[in-house]
């Protein structure tokens, strides 16, 4: 099964929020879910492209997080949508292949994200929900990790 398929399957549930290493035996996964979240360790890494990023207007809401931050893309669509919006900052949507574009982003790999999470999903708020997405960093590694997307389930 390709990534990209697995990933929206996986984001269909109801608690991906929730889906680590450690929470693995308490979630409805098949073996191939589990092993996914397994070998990528979503639960490590945060992807931004608003106003998280370095050198933005909330950065200040994850700089006390320890970890590496790195430059790399993900495939999908902003829209003028969320709170960011307003501010400048369009929202992330997961869309089909023919509407994909490569939007910049940074991931920041922590351990520490862990511990942040509840925090960060109160931050982001109702407008925005916590879902997996497959990055590319600048060196050319691939990654899956956390991102807020506008969310269309509230």
């Amino acid at each position: 099964m390709k990534s990209d398929k697995l990933i929206n399957e996986l984001n269909k549930k109801k608690n991906i929020q929730t889906v680590s290493t450690e929470t693995l035996d308490s979630l409805d996964l098949t073996e191939v879910e589990r092993n996914f979240i397994k070998t990528y360790r979503p639960e490590k890494s945060l992807i931004v492209y608003g106003t998280l990023a370095p050198d933005k207007p909330n950065h200040h809401v994850v700089q006390h997080i320890q970890g590496r931050w790195q430059k790399g893309t993900i495939r999908g669509k902003l829209y003028n949508e969320g709170w960011g919006a307003v501010q400048g900052y369009p929202g992330f949507k997961h869309v089909g292949i023919e509407e994909q574009q490569e939007i910049n982003v940074y991931v920041l790999s922590s351990d520490e994200l862990v511990k942040n999470w509840a925090a960060l999903d109160e931050f982001e708020g109702e407008e925005y929900r916590r879902l997996l997405a497959q990055f590319e960093l600048e060196t050319g590694e691939t990654g899956v990790g956390f991102i807020y997307a506008i969310n269309e389930k509230k």
